[in-house]
């Protein structure tokens, strides 16, 4: 989150323009595989730690990490198409009325869901005790293995659940009944935040949820049988329809699926809804014919990052924390400004808050920064609930390239090198990385990349993925510390999991070490990890250079702000040199397979 060195002008180039940068590929899937049953057994912790005495606060976040866990047991359920999923679909709707009711936990409405086994009247804390019992457990047909990833909007935007509510509550209509229709995954549960926001203000709704299917950019829905009996029945009473899920995304598709599903089913396109988390551009919208199928549906957005902790002070989030850092704006490193964790001060500005996940994601990010800080390398965390952690505001500033000298050299080896130790992970697979690499390299110089690219796992990690001199503070006593370096090794942008050997290639390309000081940053490293990685990084390398050239390519095509995109321009022909410059002709020594 900290600020770096000015970059250089960009010279005119036909090749490097902003339609290109939308083609890029940044981002991954975060999939990984993960036993079924654990899943289920962590989300029974989760509800016996609601019988535990606790304080509101506590236990409001206890009801949340709860939901978001119930959210993706029941997506993963409905995607495997087990007849478990409406029985997780209720704990969702229960858990769900507990936090639009302030962890009320009297009786609830009747939901409306596509099965009369997901229609029940009992109040939670009777299913929640059914459900911890081994035999209820025991009836959860889940999966051995199940694909899971974070849900991004909790994970990384800022996103609560309660912002669904909140809109929920300023579109209710009395007595117009609501259908709602979430996109799995996260839609899951936000379409039963929704739903038991409407029936607080006394309106009849009900919930199901779809998979949209197919190219990122233009997916498809099915109903099935279930499902249209579930819309005729919506369409018999007159109900609304509205379509809860984040997002839009650069094409507008799971949205514009769903809806063109329920229009097809025989709802007017006047009674559909869009609920996301921001607003579209229907002309920006890659999906085929998207300005026009967008533009015939009704679309409203949340207001994120208001459930904020009680000590927030001023927004420093959005880039705008470089106005702290620098004197004036030439010394600004780029930003995607869109992309950034949401941050602020405390109200006495002796502390960041900034919003690292909830939820099972946010746990692991504590988890790290506090490893983080044990080791001496960054600043002591603490949770404040919601999804953000604090850190104290340090003094001093951040550091540019220009500052390398042998300590800084010696700083970043011993912080690789503990990376290395303090976070290692089964060896994850390359393919993601070398499609990005191919992909990102035939965009930006107009042919194929002519090697085969190998990717040695060596010491996979979670990396840091953020070695840029300006994620270094220098204090006033001379001590450097590693500033935003819990979130980005598993966040949703590449490379996500890999060898330790990109963190080297980010410290080498970022900090641009000459060829002595390179030899010197590896020779440490190898010193203090037993890892000689000077074979293959120079696949690293390349991957790295093409990663953030689509990082930077990407972010200046969709950012309004042309100061921004000059920078972010300026660093994408820095990236592009290196490929060029640095690598030449020929096939990189260890790169090949």
């Amino acid at each position: 989150m900290r600020a770096g060195p000015a970059c250089e002008p960009i010279p005119a180039d036909s090749s490097m323009t902003d339609s290109s940068g939308y083609r890029m590929y940044v981002f991954r899937s975060g999939r990984r595989d993960v036993p079924g049953q654990r899943l289920v057994a962590e989300l029974a912790d989760d509800l016996g730690a609601l019988a535990a005495p606790a304080g509101a606060d506590r236990r409001r976040g206890v009801v949340l990490r709860a939901l978001i866990r119930a959210g993706e047991v029941e997506s993963i359920l409905a995607d495997a198409g087990a007849g478990s999923a409406s029985l997780l679909a209720g704990l969702t709707d229960d858990l769900a009325a507990m936090l639009v009711g302030g962890d009320d936990a009297g009786a609830l409405a009747i939901s409306d869901g596509p099965t009369s086994d997901h229609e029940r009247s009992d109040v939670w804390p009777r299913t929640a005790r059914r459900l911890t019992t081994p035999a209820a457990l025991a009836s959860i047909d889940i999966p051995a293995t199940v694909p899971s990833s974070p849900p991004e909007g909790f994970s990384f935007y800022a996103l609560h659940p309660l912002d669904f509510a909140r809109l929920a509550e300023r579109l209710a209509s009395p007595p117009a009944p609501v259908r709602v229709v979430g996109i799995r995954s996260i839609g899951t549960t936000l379409s039963a935040v929704t739903a038991a926001a409407l029936r607080r203000q006394g309106i009849r709704a009900g919930r199901i949820t779809v998979r949209p299917s197919g190219h990122p950019y233009d997916r498809r829905v099915e109903l099935g049988a279930r499902e249209l009996r579930w819309v005729q029945d919506g369409i018999a009473e007159g109900a609304q329809f509205w379509v809860a899920d984040e997002g839009p995304g650069f094409s507008g598709s799971s949205f514009l699926s769903t809806g063109d599903a329920l229009a097809g089913a025989g709802v007017p396109r006047g009674n559909i809804v869009f609920l996301g988390s921001r607003a579209a551009d229907p002309d920006a919208l890659v999906a085929p014919d998207g300005a026009r199928r967008w533009r015939s549906f009704r679309a409203e957005r949340v207001e994120c990052g208001t459930q904020l902790p009680g000590d927030a002070g001023e927004f420093i989030g959005a880039g705008a924390w470089r106005h702290r850092c620098y004197d004036d704006e030439s010394g600004w490193p780029p930003s995607w400004t869109s992309m950034e964790r949401l941050k602020c001060l405390s109200r006495d500005g002796s502390r960041i808050l900034k919003f690292e996940g909830m939820g099972r994601y946010g746990s692991e990010c504590l988890e790290r920064a506090r490893g983080v800080a044990q080791a001496g390398f960054g600043p002591e965390p603490r949770d404040e609930g919601q999804g953000f952690l604090s850190y104290p505001w340090l003094p001093g500033r951040p550091l540019q390239a220009g500052d390398l000298s042998a300590a800084v050299l010696e700083r970043l080896a011993d912080y690789c090198a503990f990376r290395a130790s303090a976070f290692p992970v089964p060896s994850p697979v390359t393919d993601e990385l070398i499609a990005m690499a191919r992909s990102n390299f035939s965009t930006e110089m107009g042919i194929e990349l002519p090697w085969e690219l190998h990717l040695e796992m060596a010491r996979p990690v979670l990396v840091d993925g953020k070695m840029d001199p300006h994620e270094w503070l220098g204090s006033p006593s001379g001590e450097l510390f590693k500033v935003d370096a819990s979130g980005h090794g598993d966040d949703h942008f590449l490379p996500g999991p890999t060898d330790i050997a990109w963190d080297l290639a980010g410290a080498i390309l970022e900090w641009r070490m000459a060829p002595d000081a390179r030899r010197a940053f590896l020779e440490r490293y190898r010193r203090r990890s037993g890892d000689d990685a000077e074979r293959r990084l120079p696949a690293y390398l390349m991957a790295y250079a093409l990663l953030r050239l689509g990082v930077a390519a990407m972010a200046a095509a969709s950012l309004p702000d042309e100061g921004e995109a000059r920078r972010l321009l300026a660093a994408r022909h820095r990236y592009r040199a290196f490929l060029i410059d640095g690598l030449g002709p020929a096939a990189p020594p260890g790169a090949l397979g």
